[in-house]
């Protein structure tokens, strides 16, 4: 299989992820059970004062942060896309980045996660260096 094939399905696949954890972020506020729900509550009701923000609570901090993986991994989907049109040794370097990246978020995602977030990004990251080898040893030959 063509490393553009490949590079592509990893961006499908981190797209999925994408979809996947923007629920997560979308729903976490309404969660089941009595336990969890009081959680929550707290998160919403303690306010503080951060860094010169007042008014700030543990749950903006959470959802805040949710927002930032979203983008991040919309911005993975993008980049492994865009470099799926290349073929070159720049292409293979700057997915050797996206790579150890995306190793790094499923390192993440298996010790504060779940197996299928960590599935998701494995399964990619395994894509992308194996488009990295076909990459390199296609620009060989030529």
């Amino acid at each position: 299989m063509k490393p553009k094939i490949l590079l592509r399905i990893a961006a499908l696949i981190m797209l999925f992820h994408c979809v996947g954890h923007t629920v997560g972020v979308l729903t976490w506020q309404r969660p089941n059970g009595s336990i969890p729900s009081e959680v929550v509550q707290k998160m919403q009701e303690v306010q503080f004062g951060f860094m010169g923000k007042d008014g700030s609570t543990m749950a903006n901090f959470y959802s805040g942060f949710g927002y930032s993986a979203t983008i991040m991994l919309l911005f993975i989907v993008a980049l492994l896309w865009l470099l799926s049109g290349m073929s070159d040794k720049s292409a293979a370097k700057i997915l050797w980045i996206v790579a150890i990246a995306i190793i790094l978020l499923s390192a993440d995602e298996m010790i504060f996660f779940f197996p299928m977030a960590v599935t998701f990004s494995l399964v990619s990251a395994v894509l992308v260096v194996i488009s990295i080898f076909k990459i390199n040893k296609m620009t060989k030959i030529v």
